[in-house]
């Protein structure tokens, strides 16, 4: 998957080096071109495999051809006709698991080639569209574009999961008939068909982009003149005189031609640059690089997002391990009510900014103030979790040892693939121990203690080896007057708990030997995790998330700004280039990597695969929670510090053309000046405005 980031690092600097100099809407469309044709790529494995021999055999076509073919089998006397089928045969007892290696290389690399020209397509639609817009755009209207594109552009997830949502309820063969539904946990989807309908469409959109001009023809500011100038009658202009018609116009009409000419070609002159050298390429590089106020601002989009990279990347393991929520209930209300938040950001900001335009100083503080309410965000996630001070689970067989949650007895034994979470009244760990474990327990304890022995009140406890074993946490006595000692280790280590399984709800009842009188507690289990306390803490977490996101979103617009007003026309695509070079490879791809290596460090129980290690089955929700927000909390803060350079370097910056603006209307006055005084100071005569004409 990091095709898409090794791209843009490789291509990106050429590409909008190039690009920025040459027709932008053609290469824009070739980047919508490439990106399309990632789409296609991703769809290749079906067209190569096809729907997979489980999925065919669930539809009626399998099943009508299987019935014909038994059919001409019975109809054959001896039984001898040997049809050639694909059907596999099943035993009537299951084959030992293998080991075998029956990974194709195949998909991996046609995934890695997806996002690799994903990545080129990329480069070329961000580098030189937001260039491109800003250009033909007035300058104060700039926020507001930027505003609207990225609103959309954060809706596209949505698009996206919506289309994936009606994909996946068509079969993953559309010919063929299913005899299950979209509910059965074997109906396979057609995964491939979205790929497709997204590749078409962009090719589409690839045309449309591709007809647009290298620069948008602006609208002559002499002919506002001259339309605010023309008076207002109802009589028709075929009944108006020339002074009538043109009011003041009616002066040498060959001298507003020659300036709006000038004009024109002064515009046209600037639009248009020689073919880029490559021997200039270092130099341009350095000239970016120099650029102080340019490299900090990089530097503290970088640091943003290695902050938040976990809790995109790592999201829904983040609130599976803390709150105990599956992925898909999870991303049901923290998706929707972050999505609002972020073009909240954006639409707020990019109206404020355009109708309001705050100065450089007040702009950009504004981003430090954003940062800190970020760092303030993520400090309440140290806070927020769901109470969970011991874990209960269950499990069969052994396999790695770990000692888990609130242990009493020593490191246990434990089949890390069978792992449930039980929620009860009083939160243990229950575990299997094997025969060995139960007589090595057995050899360590007192004549008194072992199993089979009477208790204080004639119970015998259980013998089976093979009966769940629990560590309960120390109970209280059952009086106050009691004169007998607390609750030992070793007795501790004997309590049982015996369970009995059922489809909805489990209880448990426990004998404490050792105690004056026999005690039997009765817990009433249920599956899943304990869910107690859980949903303050999870609505908190989304609110704080989307409110950060919020303010996050609202900074963004500018930033983007300070990257294209702090260097030169010229260098607005080279520049972009840069920053997407720069983000994927200090950022993009280094991000993911020191966060699942924080959160491996915190699982306590792992699965075993073929003598190898396999999946994280349970995690320190204390050190997960601590790691990774500690984590983005530093990072954030050197974002914070970055931001704080761009508001004291920026302080001066044009961020909306005034004067840039100034200074082109004073090159117009000293370009009319300079013309008046070539043209003869003599009237035109009729003939000559008519020969004009």
């Amino acid at each position: 998957l990091s095709g898409n980031e090794i791209s843009q690092i490789l291509l990106s600097l050429i590409l909008s080096y190039v690009g920025g100099h040459r027709n932008r809407p053609r290469w824009i469309a070739w980047g919508v071109v490439f990106c399309a044709l990632s789409c296609f790529i991703l769809a290749l494995p079906h067209f190569i495999y096809g729907a997979g021999d489980e999925a065919l055999q669930l539809t009626k076509e399998y099943i009508r051809e299987r019935e014909e073919d038994e059919a001409r089998i019975r109809s054959h006397q001896n039984y001898t006709i040997m049809v050639k089928s694909t059907n596999r045969l099943c035993l009537d007892t299951s084959s030992p698991k293998e080991c075998l290696e029956t990974i194709s290389v195949v998909p991996l690399v046609l995934i890695f080639m997806s996002q690799f020209v994903l990545g080129i397509g990329n480069t070329l639609y961000y580098s030189l569209g937001q260039t491109y817009l800003d250009d033909n755009t007035k300058k104060t209207n700039t926020p507001l574009m930027l505003a609207y594109a990225s609103s959309l552009r954060t809706f596209g997830p949505v698009v996206g999961f919506a289309l994936g949502y009606f994909a996946l309820k068509i079969y993953i063969d559309p010919t063929k008939t299913p005899i299950i539904d979209s509910s059965d946990p074997r109906w396979l989807g057609a995964w491939w068909l979205g790929w497709i309908l997204l590749g078409v469409a962009m090719i589409i959109f690839a045309f449309l982009i591709g007809m647009f001009p290298k620069e948008i023809p602006k609208k002559s500011k002499q002919a506002d003149t001259n339309q605010a100038k023309r008076p207002h009658s109802t009589v028709p202009v075929m009944l108006m005189n020339d002074a009538e018609a043109f009011g003041k116009e009616k002066e040498s009409l060959s001298k507003r031609q020659q300036q709006a000419v000038t004009e024109n070609t002064a515009e046209f002159a600037e639009s248009i640059v020689e073919f880029p050298q490559l021997k200039d390429f270092p130099m341009a590089l350095m000239r970016l690089l120099k650029n102080k106020l340019l490299m900090f601002n990089i530097l503290s989009g970088i640091f943003y997002i290695l902050g938040s990279s976990g809790y995109i990347t790592f999201l829904s393991k983040y609130i599976e391990v803390q709150f105990h929520k599956s992925t898909a209930n999870a991303t049901v209300i923290t998706g929707p009510i972050t999505l609002f938040g972020m073009v909240a950001g954006f639409l707020i900001s990019g109206i404020i900014i355009s109708k309001k335009k705050p100065s450089p100083k007040k702009l950009l503080f504004w981003n430090v103030i954003v940062g800190a309410g970020y760092m303030a965000g993520q400090i309440s996630y140290l806070f927020l979790t769901c109470p969970d001070e011991a874990w209960l689970t269950s499990g069969t067989g052994s396999g790695s040892s770990s000692t888990v949650g609130q242990l009493d007895t020593t490191t246990l034994n434990v089949a890390a693939d069978t792992i449930k979470l039980l929620a009860g009244n009083e939160p243990v760990v229950n575990y299997t121990l094997s025969h060995d474990e139960l007589k090595t327990e057995d050899a360590n304890l007192p004549p008194s203690d072992k199993p089979g022995d009477q208790l204080p009140n004639g119970a015998e406890q259980s013998d089976e080896p093979h009966q769940e074993q629990s560590s309960l946490p120390p109970i209280p006595e059952a009086s106050a007057d009691d004169g007998t000692d607390r609750t030992t280790e070793s007795s501790r280590r004997r309590r049982r708990l015996a369970v009995d399984k059922t489809d909805e709800e489990q209880h448990s009842t426990t004998t404490i030997p050792n105690q004056p009188d026999s005690i039997l507690y009765t817990a009433k289990l249920v599956p899943g995790a304990c869910l107690k306390g859980c949903a303050v803490g999870f609505y908190l977490f989304s609110i704080i998330s989307s409110i950060i996101n919020c303010l996050g979103a609202s900074g963004r617009i500018g930033n983007l700004l300070v990257n294209y007003r702090c260097v030169s026309k010229q260098d607005k695509s080279f520049t972009q280039g840069l920053i997407l070079m720069m983000i994927s490879l200090f950022a993009l791809i280094p991000g993911p990597i020191i966060y699942g290596r924080i959160i491996d460090s915190t699982c306590l129980v792992w699965t075993e695969e073929c003598g190898k290690r396999g999946n994280c089955q349970l995690y320190d929700q204390k050190l997960f929670r601590y790691y990774i927000n500690i984590t983005a909390l530093c990072l954030t803060s050197v974002g914070v510090f970055f931001d704080g350079l761009v508001w004291w370097y920026g302080k001066t910056l044009d961020l909306y053309g005034e004067r840039e603006m100034a200074e082109q209307q004073q090159r117009q006055q000293q370009q009319q000046q300079h013309n008046q005084h070539k043209v003869h100071p003599e009237p035109i005569s009729n003939h000559a405005f008519k020969h004009d004409s």
